[in-house]
C-alpha cells in the first residue's frame, strides 16, 4: 500500500512538475486548468482538486481514524492527583 501524502506534499510534487514543465503558466495550459487556480493551490488558498491530482498521478482518499485518547489528571488542594482518566470528548 502506498504512502499516504500530506497537502504539503502534494503542493511539493506541484511545484516540482511546474518547474520541469518551464513555468507555472505551461504545466496549467497543459493540465487544462487556469494558471491562477495552480497559484492557488501552491499558496494554500485552494485545496488540490482532481483537476490537479490527476496530471500528478494522485487522487484523494479520505480517511477517518479513531481519535487518540488524552489523559487528564485531577488534583486535590494539596497537589495530591485525585483522579487519572482519559479524556474522550473534545
Amino acid at each position: 500500500m502506498a504512502r499516504a501524502l500530506r497537502e504539503t506534499d502534494v503542493v511539493s510534487r506541484l511545484r516540482a512538475a511546474c518547474k520541469e514543465a518551464g513555468g507555472q503558466a505551461r504545466w496549467a495550459a497543459a493540465a487544462g486548468v487556469t494558471p491562477q487556480y495552480v497559484s492557488d493551490v501552491i499558496l494554500g488558498r485552494r485545496a488540490p482538486g482532481e483537476s490537479v491530482l490527476w496530471p500528478l498521478g494522485l487522487q484523494r482518499d479520505v480517511r477517518y481514524v479513531p481519535r487518540r485518547l488524552e489523559p487528564v489528571e485531577i488534583y486535590g488542594v494539596d497537589g495530591e492527583v485525585l483522579v487519572r482518566a482519559e479524556r474522550v470528548f473534545a
